[in-house]
């Protein structure tokens, strides 16, 4: 038979989970904005992979219009990338999309030929980043003691 683990506690608590303001949701979500538009910018889905190649017909006209080797960025007029912004950040939630209707609609076309907005793991880690500055104040208020 094995030894038992011996474990001896001074004092039991909680760990009580912080309540951010406003401004500390604000930048977490500010970062990871900045990070889903970093990655289109590399050509990258939501799975953090190269997105799929345009079709040979979008590509031409693309290339026409930017007047560079096309990749699937999200960006051909500028209105997804220009519109895509923090929307909500408060009361706990931190929400991102396209500020304008055309925006919007044109996020949905292109969702269905590739998921690009969400999240990949490089977009994860921004945020965990931003998140973890963002709690640091908060961890030291964290433990409430139980009295019994």
């Amino acid at each position: 038979m094995a030894a038992g683990v011996g474990v001896r506690v001074k004092q039991t608590g909680r760990i009580k989970g912080p309540n951010l303001d406003n401004g500390a949701l604000t930048a977490i979500g500010e970062a990871m904005v900045a990070a889903q538009k970093d990655r289109w910018a590399k050509g990258l889905n939501a799975d953090g992979v190269p997105a799929k190649k345009l079709s040979p017909r979008y590509a031409a006209i693309k290339r026409k219009v930017l007047k560079k080797e096309p990749i699937r960025d999200n960006y051909m007029t500028g209105a997804l990338s220009r519109n895509f912004s923090l929307r909500k950040a408060n009361n706990g939630s931190i929400r991102a999309e396209a500020t304008s209707r055309e925006a919007r609609a044109h996020a949905n076309s292109a969702t269905r030929f590739e998921q690009m907005i969400g999240f990949a793991g490089s977009d994860q880690l921004a945020v965990f980043k931003t998140a973890q500055a963002e709690y640091g104040a908060h961890l030291d208020k964290a433990w409430v003691p139980i009295s019994g």
